[in-house]
């Protein structure tokens, strides 16, 4: 896949901080709304059923890993050194998002001055990056890549997918999330492996759209990663938002997705495997992924086998064999699982 691409997608970090942990800033300063009693079965149900709910709106991700802030730092050429993926995970990042359905989005990630888009409208893909004046479109496949930034939405679906019978369901509270009341569903889990100490999902009284997501790590008061709405609208958005045409001074370079023929098959790069399921699933990049970048000594620590990045909420391992295992686990787990 080509670099233009792979600033949409983090080498190896992002995607285990997506399937592990996502979050939101717990309450506004607003008074909490009074809302009817709902058990905590009828919050996940009420979930459940908002999904393909039209909207737009802008989210606001926030990171407290313990990691130091590399968002001026010029990241090395091809936009996949440690440098781009820190920058991800670290710090504070504003999105417009826009869904009219399940194939019509547009996520427009704001960088300073400069922005990226993402716009999907069936099996057509444009990725536009306003800073380098330099588009993508991707055509002819369904398989379609995933922006660096997440909804509210999409992150408590993957929290929830790691739920266990151990873990501890929840209704703490009501708040109001971009003006909207929200019960707080909290998420306990009763593992020792992993690093998450609780997730609060505010979900929408009305439609039960998730509003806000919030991931504590153990051992602390304050998130560790938080993603919510700062404004929501859930109009569906006008249908011309999914369109996009480059202006005359954009680059444009044409790229068609094709299935996953024999051939094709045979000389693609390995998919990345789970190890595990629930809170201390592991999330294993074949070797060969692209992480090279002077930072890795300089933020990893030499164990038997690689080297680890520890965080408060998510460890990745960088093995001898090249591998890359990424978890909301300890290190200690994800040496576990390298020497199996």
């Amino acid at each position: 896949m080509k670099n233009n691409i792979r600033r949409w997608i983090p080498a190896a970090v992002v995607p285990a901080v997506i399937a592990a942990a996502a979050v939101a800033v717990p309450a506004v300063a607003n008074a909490a709304p009074n809302l009817p009693e709902k058990l905590p079965q009828q919050l996940l149900e009420l979930v459940s059923d908002s999904a393909g709910t039209p909207f737009s709106g802008t989210i606001e991700q926030t990171s407290a890993l313990g990691l130091p802030d590399v968002s001026s730092l010029a990241p090395t050429p091809g936009g996949d050194s440690a440098t781009s993926v820190l920058e991800s995970i670290t710090g504070s990042h504003t999105a417009n998002v826009f869904v009219g359905g399940p194939t019509t989005q547009r996520l427009q990630v704001l960088d300073g001055f400069a922005e990226r888009d993402l716009i999907r409208n069936g099996d057509s893909v444009w990725l536009y990056d306003s800073d380098k004046k330099e588009a993508t479109h991707l055509t002819g496949s369904p398989d379609l890549p995933a922006a660096p930034a997440i909804t509210p939405a999409e992150a408590a679906a993957k929290l929830l997918a790691a739920v266990e019978p151990s873990t501890d369901i929840e209704v703490v509270d009501t708040a109001r999330v971009a003006g909207r009341a929200a019960y707080e569903l909290r998420l306990t889990p009763d593992d020792a492996d992993t690093l998450v100490g609780s997730v609060v999902l505010s979900v929408d009284a009305e439609t039960g759209l998730p509003l806000a997501v919030t991931v504590t790590a153990k051992g602390q008061s304050d998130p560790a990663f938080s993603v919510r709405f700062s404004e929501i609208d859930l109009a569906a958005p006008d249908a011309s938002l999914f369109e996009y045409t480059p202006a005359g001074d954009v680059t444009v370079e044409e790229e068609t997705l094709a299935g996953h023929t024999p051939d094709a098959a045979a000389t693609a790069t390995p998919e990345p495997t789970v190890v595990g399921d629930g809170w201390d699933a592991v999330v294993v990049l074949p070797a060969g992924t692209p992480l090279d970048d002077p930072m890795i000594d300089q933020l990893t620590t030499e164990v038997d086998g690689g080297r680890v990045l520890g965080t408060s909420l998510v460890s990745v391992l960088l093995a001898d064999d090249g591998r890359v295992l990424v978890g909301a686990v300890t290190p200690q787990h994800l040496e576990a699982v390298a020497a199996q």
